[in-house]
């Protein structure tokens, strides 16, 4: 019998090694390492100080891309602040959730003809580069392979741990090279894989099936998708000792909760996997094979384990929910099929500049094209002091020329559609904290002027907002009342009891809120139900409803602690009906217009990236 590593020093076409050669020539670089990341700020320093350091890499040239998965943390500012002394280093962003499309993205931006992955936890050695491409001309016929990898545990392993450290993406098969061959359906990971740019690129659709969009999709394997149809196509892939990768794994993903739902997520895509590697015409035969042996197995397991799952051992209870959910993948994968094809058809039909926007926000994210404006909530009384009350925070998008700017209204609902409002509200406030945090451009000046932010509906219903908040009143040493919060009334009719919360939650940190956009209905403070709003911000054509005096004098009545915004205040007739109702507080175009935010420039803030 020939073996593997025989066959792969047979006499070969070299073409393809030509080919990657002229890519190489073109581009002038080799390996193209990339990174899939969310909310990795904490992580990813770890992994870049060790692709710093490797050694042995004078033979090849290298760059590394970190892919950012649409993350909320300071992912994007600590890459940025690697990039000052790091030129090699990329950043690229997803704005779609999910590591296939982080990697996919990755894959489009790449110049190297051999794009190695590394998940945000994965440590590789010192030589692990150098291995990557002694191996690469070694064996031509390799469209992938993957690293020998080891983990490094944060806590106790659970019993027999052994039999199912595979899932948690620890490979160690042997010290000797391998192919995967296709009958025994083994294949790597993606953490510490290495794929041919032209075998990725003529194999992988550019949109997987198990693309595991959001973090409550309930799918895995997408990795071993995008394998299969490299496998599929004719390409070879190895496994190479040689390349050695640390995995570092925290204690949480040891605990029987964490696994258990990992394995029903392996199981629930099982079914799609399996059929990936059949042929067509097999598979009407076979899939009532598949079920009714799945269905046996099933059986034969709660024979012999007839205790509930919550009793069972960590090793039976991931067997159960592994057969359990591997008997509901085909019924699981045909309603996602069906519910992907009606999204698909309802963003064709509703959205049909879904893909322009798409690239718009993605080079956005990426060129760092987002600015701030603010513009002044001024008296509208001349002997208030001081003038100036507030200054309201408004987002921009710029032209890559830096010259046009495209109005918040103009692209928020599309980041909305995309699921970026969380990630740009977070932007806004990190900016507002440093711009506040900065020195007064005078000695001795101190401006107590609170900086008023937006927030979307999507922060509205993020459990964490408040933390984070919190976090960075802690770390730049900011008065919390510097703070404002505005909500929109829209959303706190659509989300009363997460307004609520947000808005107590505020107050007990210091900070002051306001609901924007209040039309005086009581409807409206009913639902909202607190007294603890700071502000309320009127749309000034409201003033030209009947009966609007007398709702504003009860408002006032009841909110005896609030101030009332007139907004939008664009004519000199609003303005003089503001005055007439005793509104102390407007904002709009007739009083002052926006301007690039003057506190400080709009730089990413420090990141110390001494590890």
């Amino acid at each position: 019998m020939v073996s593997s590593q025989q066959l792969s020093q047979e006499p070969v076409n070299h073409s393809h090694l030509a080919e990657e050669r002229t890519i190489a020539d073109r581009t002038g670089i080799d390996i193209t390492v990339v990174i899939p990341t969310y909310n990795g700020a904490e992580r990813l320093p770890l992994v870049l100080e060790r692709l710093r350091s490797q050694v042995a890499v004078s033979a090849f040239t290298w760059e590394v891309i970190v892919s950012d998965n649409n993350s909320t943390d300071a992912t994007a500012a600590v890459v940025r602040a690697y990039r000052r002394s790091w030129p090699a280093l990329r950043y690229c962003f997803a704005a779609e959730q999910g590591a296939a499309f982080a990697r996919q993205r990755a894959v489009e931006a790449a110049r190297g003809s051999l794009i190695a992955f590394l998940d945000d936890d994965n440590l590789p050695e010192a030589n692990w580069l150098e291995q990557i491409y002694c191996f690469a001309q070694q064996h031509p016929r390799a469209g992938a392979f993957g690293s020998q990898i080891h983990g490094q545990f944060d806590g106790p392993l659970p019993d027999n741990f052994d039999q199912i450290k595979c899932f948690l993406a620890i490979i160690e098969r042997g010290d000797q090279p391998h192919l995967y061959r296709p009958e025994t359906k083994i294949l790597p990971p993606a953490a510490g894989l290495v794929v041919r740019k032209r075998a990725w690129q003529s194999a992988v659709p550019s949109r997987l099936f198990l693309n595991n969009k959001g973090k409550e999709a309930g799918l895995a394997s997408e990795d071993l998708e995008a394998l299969l149809h490299i496998q599929n196509s004719g390409q070879e892939i190895w496994y190479n000792p040689k390349m050695v990768v640390f995995h570092t794994i925290p204690s949480g993903r040891l605990q029987k909760d964490y696994l258990v739902k990992l394995f029903r997520c392996v199981g629930l895509s099982r079914f799609y996997i399996r059929m990936l590697g059949v042929p067509d015409w097999k598979r009407p035969l076979l899939i009532p094979a598949y079920i009714a042996n799945d269905l046996r197995r099933l059986t034969l397991h709660y024979l012999r384990q007839r205790r509930p799952a919550a009793k069972l051992p960590l090793l039976e209870a991931c067997e159960r929910e592994y057969l359990i959910s591997t008997l509901l993948s085909p019924n699981f994968l045909l309603k996602k099929a069906a519910t992907d094809r009606a999204q698909d058809w309802i963003n064709q039909l509703r959205w049909p500049q879904r893909t322009h926007w798409l690239k718009t926000l993605t080079a956005a994210f990426e060129e760092d094209r987002f600015r701030l404006y603010e513009q002044p909530i001024v008296a509208i009384d001349a002997q208030l002091s001081p003038a100036v009350y507030q200054r309201e925070l408004l987002l921009r998008l710029s032209s890559p020329e830096d010259q046009v700017f495209t109005l918040s209204s103009q692209f928020f609902s599309n980041a909305e559609h995309l699921g970026l409002m969380t990630t740009l509200d977070r932007w806004v406030i990190r900016q507002a904290f440093f711009a506040l945090s900065q020195p007064a451009s005078s000695p001795g000046q101190v401006d107590q002027t609170a900086y008023a932010i937006n927030l979307s509906c999507s922060s509205v219903q993020d459990r964490h907002l408040l933390d984070f908040i919190d976090q960075q009143l802690r770390q730049s040493g900011l008065a919390a009342a510097q703070l404002c919060f505005e909500l929109k009334e829209v959303t706190a009719l659509r989300y009363p009891s997460q307004t609520r919360q947000l808005i107590a939650g505020l107050s007990a940190l210091g900070c002051q809120t306001t609901l924007d956009g209040f039309s005086l209905r009581p409807a409206v403070l009913r639902t909202v139900e607190t007294r603890a709003l700071s502000h309320f911000k009127l749309n000034s054509q409201v003033l030209s409803r009947p009966g609007w005096a007398s709702r504003l004098q009860q408002l006032m009545a009841a909110y005896p602690q609030a101030q009332i915004i007139a907004n939008r205040v664009e004519t000199p007739q609003l303005l003089q009906q503001a005055q007439q109702a005793g509104i102390l507080y407007g904002q709009g175009f007739q009083l002052s217009k926006p301007q690039p935010i003057a506190a400080a420039p709009i730089v990413s803030p420090t990141v110390d990236t001494d590890v």
